[in-house]
C-alpha cells in the first residue's frame, strides 16, 4: 500500500513539473529568442509552442488514466449516461483516452520529424493545415470504432452532448 500511494505521488510530481516547466519556461523560452533579436530562429519558436501545446494535451488526457483518477473520456461519458457505466464502457473510455493521449505525442513527433527533414513549407502545411482536419478525423475515427465496439450504446446528437457538457460544467 505504501509503494503504491509513494508511487502515485511520485507520477503526480511528475505531471506537475513538467506542467510547470512548460508554463514557465515557454514564455521565457520565447522571450529570449524574439527579445534577441533571433528572428532567424522564429521557425523554431512555432515548432516549440505546437509541440508544447500538443504534449500538454496529450499530458491532460495521459494524467487522468493513473490508478483512482477517472479517465477523460470516462468522465465525458457519465455526463452523457450517469455515473454507473457498463464495465465495457468504461475500458473503452480507458482505452479511447489512451488514444487521444498518443494522438497528440504522435503529432508532436511528426511536427519534429517534418521540421528536421522536411521543407519548412511542408512542416507549416501539417501544423498550420493539416492540423485541425487530422483531429475532426480522430473524433470520426473514434465514432466509429465506438459504433461498431458499443453498437447498443445509445447515440447522442453531438448537440447534445455539447449542451450536457456546458451544463455539467455550470453546475460544478
Amino acid at each position: 500500500m505504501k509503494s503504491l500511494l509513494k508511487t502515485k505521488s511520485s507520477k503526480i510530481i511528475t505531471v506537475t513539473i513538467t506542467a510547470i516547466a512548460a508554463i514557465v519556461g515557454y514564455p521565457l523560452l520565447m522571450h529570449h529568442f524574439l527579445h534577441n533579436g533571433q528572428y532567424q530562429d522564429l521557425a523554431l519558436v512555432y515548432l516549440l509552442q505546437f509541440l508544447v501545446t500538443q504534449l500538454l494535451l496529450a499530458t491532460v488526457f495521459a494524467s487522468t488514466l493513473f490508478a483512482g483518477k477517472t479517465p477523460l473520456i470516462t468522465h465525458f461519458a457519465q455526463m452523457a449516461y450517469g455515473l454507473e457505466l457498463p464495465s465495457e464502457v468504461d475500458r473503452y473510455c480507458r482505452n479511447t483516452t489512451w488514444a487521444w493521449a498518443l494522438f497528440f505525442v504522435a503529432l508532436a513527433l511528426i511536427s519534429i520529424i517534418l521540421y528536421l527533414c522536411a521543407s519548412a513549407a511542408v512542416w507549416s502545411f501539417f501544423c498550420n493545415i493539416l492540423y485541425f482536419p487530422l483531429i475532426a478525423m480522430m473524433f470520426v475515427v473514434e465514432y466509429v470504432v465506438r459504433s461498431y465496439s458499443l453498437p447498443h450504446l445509445k447515440r447522442l446528437p453531438i448537440l447534445k452532448g455539447w449542451n450536457l457538457y456546458w451544463e455539467n460544467k455550470k453546475s460544478s
